[in-house]
């Protein structure tokens, strides 16, 4: 008889569900990187707005866990996670031409009410339509991989949305070197239609109803709060919520402010700060791809060591990141936010299996449903605490340089913090702990096992 450790990944598949995130990346750069350049940048805006509206749909991420358990509970013989997913992404294509539209009213007053109004307006849509279909389609992905190669397909997946955030990073610089309203129309409209044909080629097909879903138990499920209040129970998961906590802001808390710090502390245009994710994204693709390959005969659960790693070498390129402002060492730029993404993509992998290590076969959609809520709800309040911080420590010190600075600092102080907490989770004897815990190798050769 076949076990799951023999059954083979499909990976042409899983190749084709990953597009889902080339999608994503063009539709999520227009949000987090372009928008908040014009914004900050090109229209003189304060930080800390901006940066609370792109934190909002984090904010929402209690939505996360809420879709997922729901896709669950869908009944037999019905579709359980497109449905979600093509509830939340049709919402926030639809969200992207009022972008444009928030440009002009607050370029013409910046204290518009109709514009901010608007704005929030927007960035609601696209944040529940985030929530509501981001949980959902990693279930998908997991769905459509046997239990011993759930991390792998989640591995998978994550290369691409790596690989296509700088792709699309490039591709918007091209399109709007310099901002001005009748590119920046032209750029979200071609943002879109690329968006919606990945997403539309990735989905198609993808699931099939099922009357009892592969690997999920038919006993009823727990009640939504008695389940959650069953998994906090765990000493080991609490732990592990104030790692991706801590981890989740101290990561993403440059992420509205690093084009604008580019613009305002080396007067670099448009076009050259979009450019900064294809900068740091090329380091996560490279490194990303080697310490797959590397660990590819680990178990999630021995992953520990690659996170803690990939934490420190991601501090210390933001550690860098914070003198570069100060001494204005343009030179350094582009290789320290090369190195920021070499860190980064080894803590991605390490973070990705130590996900599937934590996470049960018969509560797995809540499992992954809590921790993505923890991650978007942090790198929500990071996002937010980078524009805050920025615009503080302007106001006390009128250096641009000390403000961009300030943030940098705090966010390498704060990864570092996580290898301590890290230290603390008792990653295998979770593992141990489950009958039939989510074991995978996190690799991409899955064909060949």
């Amino acid at each position: 008889m076949k076990t799951d450790t023999d059954q083979r990944l499909n990976v042409p598949r899983t190749l084709k569900l990953g597009t889902f995130h080339i999608g994503s990346s063009f539709i999520d750069l227009l949000t987090s990187g372009v928008l908040n350049r014009v914004l900050i940048t090109d229209l003189a805006l304060p930080a800390t707005p901006v940066a609370l509206l792109s934190a909002l749909r984090y904010l929402l991420a209690p939505l996360s866990i809420w879709a997922g358990y729901r896709s669950d509970l869908r009944p037999p013989g019905t579709l359980r996670r497109l449905p979600f997913i093509w509830g939340g992404r049709l919402p926030m294509l639809l969200s992207l031409p009022l972008l444009p539209i928030v440009t002009a009213l607050l370029a013409t007053d910046p204290a518009s009410v109709a514009g901010w109004t608007l704005a929030l307006f927007a960035f609601l849509i696209y944040g529940v339509g985030t929530l509501i279909s981001g949980s959902t389609y990693l279930s998908l992905v997991r769905d459509s991989a046997p239990p011993a190669r759930r991390g792998q397909a989640l591995a998978i997946v994550q290369v691409f949305l790596v690989i296509s955030f700088p792709v699309a990073g490039v591709v918007y610089g091209l399109l709007m070197p310099v901002y001005d309203q009748e590119s920046f129309w032209r750029l979200v409209l071609i943002g879109m239609a690329i968006a919606f044909g990945f997403i539309a080629f990735a989905l198609w097909g993808a699931e099939k109803p099922a009357s009892v879903p592969a690997g999920v138990d038919p006993t009823p499920p727990e009640p939504f709060l008695p389940l959650l209040r069953q998994m906090w129970s765990d000493v080991r998961a609490r732990r592990f919520f104030l790692f991706l906590a801590l981890g989740a802001v101290s990561a993403f808390a440059q992420d509205a402010v690093l084009e604008p710090f580019g613009g305002d502390v080396f007067g670099l245009d448009n076009g050259q700060t979009t450019r900064f994710n294809a900068y740091w994204g090329i380091g996560v693709v490279i490194s990303l791809l080697a310490t797959v390959y590397f660990t590819r005969h680990r178990a999630a659960h021995e992953q520990t060591g690659v996170a803690k790693i990939g934490l420190a070498l991601t501090a210390l390129p933001l550690f860098l990141l914070s003198v570069l402002a100060v001494t204005e060492w343009q030179v350094l730029l582009i290789p320290v936010l090369v190195m920021f993404g070499l860190g980064f993509g080894i803590y991605t992998v390490g973070a990705v299996s130590l996900l599937a290590a934590m996470t049960t076969e018969r509560h797995a959609a809540a499992y992954l449903g809590l921790w993505s809520m923890t991650q978007l709800l942090f790198r929500g309040l990071g996002i937010f605490a980078g524009g805050a911080v920025r615009d503080v420590a302007l106001g006390i010190s009128g250096s641009y340089a000390i403000a961009y600075a300030s943030v940098f600092l705090l966010e390498a102080i704060g990864l570092i913090a996580c290898i301590a907490i890290l230290q603390q989770v008792d990653v295998p004897g979770f593992a141990r702990g489950e009958a039939k815990p989510l074991g995978a190798t996190v690799t991409l050769a899955a064909a060949d096992g």
